[in-house]
Order: C-alpha cells, then structure tokens, then sequence
C-alpha cells in the first residue's frame, strides 16, 4: 500500500510521522509547497493501493497555535522579536496576538484589514495553510471509502490507534517531537481565549476548511468513526 499524510500544519502531523515511519515504508508526507497539488493528483488518479490520513482540527484552536508557532519559528531568536523577512515583520508588528489578526479581519480600518486578509491569504505561513488549502471539498469527497482515515488532534489517541489496528500495525503511544516554546514569546503575545468576535471571523474566513470537514464529518458513520464510508 501507499500511504499519503495530509500533514496540515499544527496537527500533530509529527507524532503521527514517529509513529507511523518505523512501520511504513511507503509513506508520503504532504505538506506545504505544492502539497495541495500533490493530494488532488494522488487522490483523483484512484488507484487502490492508495490509503490517505487526514489530520484535522478545531479550526480556531489549529489558528491560534498557528500564529503562535509562526511568530516563534518565523523569528530570528525564537522569541517573536525580529522576524526572518518583511512580509512576516509586517503580520507580526500589526497584530500583537491571534486575537487581534483575527479580529482585524473584519476591521473598518482598509490597511489593517488587508494584511490580516494576506496573513491567511498570502503570507506562506502556517496560517495560510489550513485543512482547506491542502484538501477543499471538491477533493475531499472523492477521497476514497474505506482508504481514507481521519486522526482528528482533539482524539489523536483514539483515531491512531484505529488507524494502526487497521492496517495491521503495532501502536505504542502517540510520541511527544516539539519542546515547549511558548515560554519564549512575550506572555502578551499569547491568546488564552479568543473573542467571539475573533472567532467568528476566523470560521467565515475558513470557508473551504468549513466545508472540507462538513464532507468530512457526512461521511463518517458515527463520531467515534475514523473512517470514511
């Protein structure tokens, strides 16, 4: 079989990796650059030795993780203070928090709004690449029954678990690959809880991540499925 990681960022896509690496020998790992390319080709060819995992998550917890890696591994010194390029300075110095960017998304102010917009539009950060971007829905619902899989962050266990059983593998536990970074940023640059403002904006902004996990979840027989029918 070959097996295709839909690794959208802030996931768990690397413990799914450590886990899944010394067992599969066939494992492509889609994730950024022309991964959205590479899934639509991969799932459209439908060839049955293909088996797809799909990693998902609550989309305004993958955002707000999302701004807080971007601002840590984006900058030269990991702590959020000079950033590696412009366009990332320029997210960053405009928006001190996720909540703000995600508020800022609906702002009265033109230029405000326009790099919040970027942020999640055209800035190559974790950001720009949620579920959507890799998988949009028109692929999605042709992933096929039965090879598709989900491992959703907030069941991580359960769902590699499954998937493993399925497949005739042995799971020893879903490893721990990132250290602790959080304390390195400012602790005003952290968002403990977004708004409901923030919030809202950021499902209308992820209309296709919206949609992509409504195919998704139709296709799933129960909610502790992992499988798509």
């Amino acid at each position: 079989m070959r097996y295709h990681l839909v690794h959208v960022g802030k996931c768990g896509g690397e413990s799914v990796i450590r886990a899944l690496s010394p067992q599969v020998r066939n494992l492509s790992v889609h994730h950024v650059g022309e991964a959205n390319q590479d899934i639509a080709r991969a799932v459209l060819r439908r060839e049955a030795e293909d088996v797809f995992i799909v990693l998902t998550r609550d989309p305004v917890s993958r955002f707000v993780s999302a701004f807080e890696w971007d601002l840590h591994s984006k900058s030269i010194g990991g702590d959020g203070v000079q950033m590696k390029n412009a366009q990332w300075a320029r997210v960053f110095r405009n928006f001190q928090t996720a909540n703000d960017l995600a508020e800022a998304l609906t702002s009265p102010d033109d230029a405000r709004r326009q790099v919040a917009h970027f942020a999640l539009r055209g800035s190559k950060l974790h950001l720009q690449f949620d579920l959507g971007w890799y998988l949009p829905p028109h692929i999605a619902a042709e992933l096929p029954a039965g090879r598709t899989h989900l491992v959703r962050t907030e069941r991580m266990e359960q769902d590699l678990r499954a998937f493993m059983a399925s497949q005739g593998m042995t799971f020893a536990g879903v490893p721990v690959t990132k250290n602790s970074y959080k304390h390195r940023l400012p602790p005003e640059r952290l968002t403990p809880r977004m708004s409901d403002l923030a919030r809202r904006n950021v499902l209308l902004a992820s209309h296709a991540t919206a949609a992509t996990l409504r195919v998704l979840e139709a296709r799933l027989v129960g909610p502790e499925a992992c499988v798509l029918s």
